[in-house]
């Protein structure tokens, strides 16, 4: 198993039968003699924080009370990420693009361990849980076969930059709402808004994410949004209540060693309907960034995306909403991770965003800026921009009332890109959205991306041209 490395302290807890025993835990291994740590048992329970350790390992930790002695062996102290979601978060290591090889590789990274939360529900808060796969290393194939690919991938892009142990605790579930995740007090910050998940509020929460509140984490990883698809109205407000409230709770049951804005790194969905209806994937994107289009934003401080829905695998065997390039996800997450939680302010992990409008109404063009000029733009194809068409007297696009005509890429330079809002006729052009489809492009392929990193342009919408 892998334990939160220092600064911060690792978090045991667990049961007992005689009130008021002492529980002692000492941390030893080889040349190291950790000072041991005593509590009390209150109420059957007991919790100790360890004293801080900054080596890898591995230690052996032993705990002994007037009811006997129990050893872990092997345990390593490194940082330990969260991994949370539905099924595309479930996605497997044997499901996985070149699963062959990448079981292989995996075998490069004996310090990175996993343990899998076994599929479970509960109306009320539960204490305890079962996992189907134990912690766990990548010697264990048979085993691996069946963790979480995004999360697996994750660690294994991250490991060559810190260069330390990482542990993977996964608890997903397929087919899952935001709701089901969300504890009851992140379902109350959102109760105004009429619509309740179809597995039960907080079912999963109570059952596969409660039990492990007191671990000290690093950070979370989230991938989920695709059962929300069909009520989307909501999913702005309770992404930024799940995170608020994961954040305070997670800090408050491990005795404030988990941080209190905990790195949180999410994906938008990626594309999965070829053709070219809207549907209802867009408004979940923008909902997944509470509006802004771009993470961290203001609503959800510490956050970082990675954009997926330049990824769309139409011919995956585990069908096309279960993209099987999960490489890519986890590499634009490790970026993010880089940046936001390990501080590496030099590391690009967003894409070009807009910054600044030109309307040209004579040359019917729109010209938008990105980046302020700073990110160097690849453009590799002219369409996926539409323009809202209005009357004359309109200041901004109104939906149901208003309608979108293409507007292609006519000029483009290092951080610039010109549309044609010819579409709009004699109407007047009042509103922008990009790549807002289902599924807007084939593999990578998408119109605008960093020439320098790669990383695609998130899809955007705005109702108003601010010029």
């Amino acid at each position: 198993m892998v334990l939160q490395r220092a600064p911060q302290s690792a978090v045991i807890w667990g049961t007992a039968t005689v009130e008021g025993d002492k529980v002692t835990a000492h941390v030893t291994g080889p040349g190291v003699n950790i000072a041991p740590v005593v509590t009390t048992v209150s109420h059957g329970a007991w919790k100790l924080k360890l004293h801080p350790v900054a080596e890898h390992g591995p230690f052996t930790i032993s705990f002994t009370s007037g009811e006997g002695n129990v050893t872990l062996t092997d345990v390593l102290f490194g940082d330990v990420w969260l991994c949370s979601g539905q099924s595309n978060m479930y996605f497997t290591m044997n499901q996985v693009m070149n699963n062959t090889a990448e079981l292989q590789t995996a075998h490069n990274f004996p310090n990175i361990r996993v343990t899998r939360a076994a599929l479970a529900e509960s109306p009320a808060p539960n204490t305890t849980m079962t996992f189907d796969i134990p912690w766990t290393g990548p010697a264990n194939t048979r085993a691996m076969q069946g963790v979480s690919a995004v999360c697996w991938l994750f660690a294994e892009y991250l490991y060559p930059h810190i260069n330390r142990p990482i542990g993977l605790i996964e608890s997903s579930y397929g087919g899952t709402p935001i709701e089901a995740w969300s504890p009851p007090e992140a379902i109350k910050d959102c109760a105004s808004i009429a619509k309740r998940g179809p597995r039960g509020d907080s079912v999963l929460w109570n059952a596969m994410l409660n039990p492990i509140l007191g671990t000290t984490f690093l950070g979370a990883l989230w991938y989920q949004g695709e059962s929300n698809a069909n009520h989307v109205s909501k999913y702005s407000c309770q992404i930024k209540a799940m995170v608020a409230r994961w954040r305070s709770l997670f800090s408050q049951h491990s005795m404030n060693e988990t941080e209190a804005d905990f790195p949180f790194g999410y994906v938008q969905l990626a594309g999965y309907n070829e053709g070219t209806a809207v549907g209802q994937f867009p408004g979940v994107r923008w909902a997944q960034t509470a509006g802004y289009g771009y993470s961290p934003n203001p609503a959800l401080p510490r956050t970082f995306m990675a954009v997926a829905m330049d990824l769309p695998d139409f011919h995956s065997t585990a069908g096309p909403i279960h993209p099987r390039f999960k490489q890519d996800v986890s590499q634009r997450l490790m970026l993010g991770a880089l940046n936001v939680a390990y501080g590496h302010s030099d590391v690009v992990f967003q894409g070009p965003f807009p910054s600044k409008f030109q309307l040209n109404a004579a040359q019917h063009t729109l010209t938008i800026e990105y980046d302020s000029g700073r990110t160097p733009l690849e453009i590799r194809n002219n369409t996926g921009f539409e323009v809202c068409c209005s009357s004359a007297a309109a200041t901004k696009c109104t939906e149901g009332h208003d309608h979108w005509f293409a507007a292609p890429i006519t000029h483009h330079d290092a951080s610039h890109v010109t549309v044609s809002t010819s579409g709009c006729g004699t109407y007047k052009a009042t509103g922008l959205r990009y790549e807002w489809r289902t599924s807007p492009c084939n593999y990578k392929n998408c119109a605008v991306y960093g020439a320098e990193s790669g990383l695609p342009a998130p899809p955007y919408l705005t109702h108003t041209i601010p010029l």
